[in-house]
Formats: C-alpha cells, structure tokens, sequence
C-alpha cells in the first residue's frame, strides 16, 4: 500500500491536498521535543521521514511505551520507525513520566494531566511540521496501550483511530466525542494482560461505535466489525504470544506496524 494515499473512512474527508504555505521544514530523522503542558517541561522524540519537505502534509502516528519503558526503547522495539520511513508519515514516541502513563489506572503513581499531554504534543507537531490533522493516528504497548484506549474515549476528535496493543480500558464512562475506529491487539498467552479481558474491551467499541455484532470477518487471527456508524470500524486481533510478542518474534508472525499502518490509513477524521 503506497505512501501516503488514504481512502477517507469513519467519515473523513479524505487527504489534506493544500500545502502548507510557507513549507516548515524540518531535518529528517530523530530529535528530542521539548514542550510545556500542564506547567511542567515535557519530551516526546520525533522521527522526520526521507523526503519530507515541509510542504506537503504528512500523516502523524504517535507510539506509546508501557511501564518502565521510554520513548528511545519503544521505537527500537516496535520499529515504527521503519514503517514511517517506508509510508511517508511522521512518528511520535512521547514521553511518560516516571516512565509511566496516567491511563486511568496502572501504573507508577503517575497524576499527570496525560490526555493534555498528548493534546498538547499534537497541537506542537501540527504547529510546527507539515501535517494533515485529519489523519493523525495513536497506538501504544501496555500501560501505554490502556493510555491508548483513554485517548480513543476522551480525544476521539484529534485522534483519526486508535490501535491498542495489550492494554486496557480504564476508564468507567468512556463517551468518545465521535465513533473512532479501533484496532484492539491482545495476545493469547500474556500473562501480565490477560486475555480474558478482551471481550469486555471489544464490546466497549462495538457498543461505542455502534457495530452489528453479527456482521463480522475473520482473517488470520482478526476479526473486523465493519457496519458501524459513521463508516467506521472495530477489529478484534489476537496473535499467539506473552505480554511482549510485541516486540519480537511470535508464532503468527503479527508485527504491530505492519497491521496497524493499513488499518490507520482507511480513516481521516470528518
């Protein structure tokens, strides 16, 4: 699937086709972010893409550690950063704090505004770089997954989907603004996030965006709800592993990047 082409689905309007005027050029590769929310200096690494010239708007995908990780480790592990290179899209690995995100529940005694952090974080990068806001995209491992599911219920209009990797919902009246669509990843034999969760998680999105239980297909070791409201989607994918087949080989072969690129670029936000 090439570059940066995207469909508008979950009632998008499609690519931002205007360039931006003047272009905000930007070095490619990695640099440190710094920024202030919530009256305390926060980081988030930022990888540029090859070729990105600061006129034509570029996609942005954030990548959240778990606990105890940061933001250099999660993309070494997850690699998004090749699958950035390879699409054309900026990524952004943020930064806990305590290396740890406040999701709702779990993990480290982090009290952190982190619903503003990432507000904040998007606002910057728009700001600064030629993106398109409607196709800006979050996923995230663990305690950064449950803070994936957060932004999807409470940042629904900044965030075009949303694809949680063994993480949770947290919080007890998740009310998204409007249907995002959701790609929930658990793995089979994660001891840490047990797989006996899920369901209670997928039915939260099936009942949020409204899906037909009922009309469902299954692929491989995913199941994607498609009629729902607005155009958008829940898909249901649980690869063999532990809690870090995330981060190397499993028995299916499932590589985050690789599954949830082609999910986040169906959908662009209205």
């Amino acid at each position: 699937m090439g570059g940066t082409g995207l469909g508008g689905g979950g009632g998008g309007g499609g690519p931002e086709t205007v360039p931006c005027s003047p272009a905000r050029p930007h070095a490619s590769g990695n640099s440190t972010i710094t920024l202030q929310s919530g009256g305390t200096n926060r980081t988030y690494l930022l990888h540029v893409p090859p070729g990105y010239d600061g006129s034509k708007p570029l996609p942005l995908v954030l990548d959240v550690h778990g606990y105890t990780s940061f933001a250099s480790e999660q993309m070494m592990r997850s690699k998004w950063d090749k699958m950035a290179d390879k699409e054309g899209f900026v990524l952004i690995e943020p930064e806990g704090v305590n290396k740890s995100w406040n999701a709702g529940s779990c993990c480290g005694g982090n009290n952190q505004d982190d619903v503003k952090y990432f507000r904040d974080v998007v606002a910057k990068a728009t700001a600064d770089l030629c993106i398109d806001k409607k196709r800006v995209y979050v996923s995230g491992h663990s305690n950064g997954g449950a803070m994936t599911h957060r932004l999807a219920c409470e940042a629904a209009d900044i965030f075009a989907a949303a694809a949680p990797v063994c993480g949770w919902v947290t919080v007890n009246n998740c009310a998204p603004s409007r249907p995002i669509p959701v790609l929930s990843i658990r793995s089979l034999n994660d001891g840490t996030v047990k797989i006996e969760g899920a369901d209670a998680d997928v039915n939260e999105w099936l009942s949020n965006n409204e899906c037909a239980k009922d009309q469902v297909t299954t692929s491989g070791v995913c199941k994607t709800y498609k009629s729902c409201e607005a155009g958008t989607q829940v898909m249901d994918c649980r690869p063999r592993g532990g809690h870090d087949f995330y981060y190397g080989n499993n028995p299916d072969n499932y590589l985050v990047p690789d599954n949830a690129w082609p999910f986040f670029k169906q959908f662009s936000l209205p």
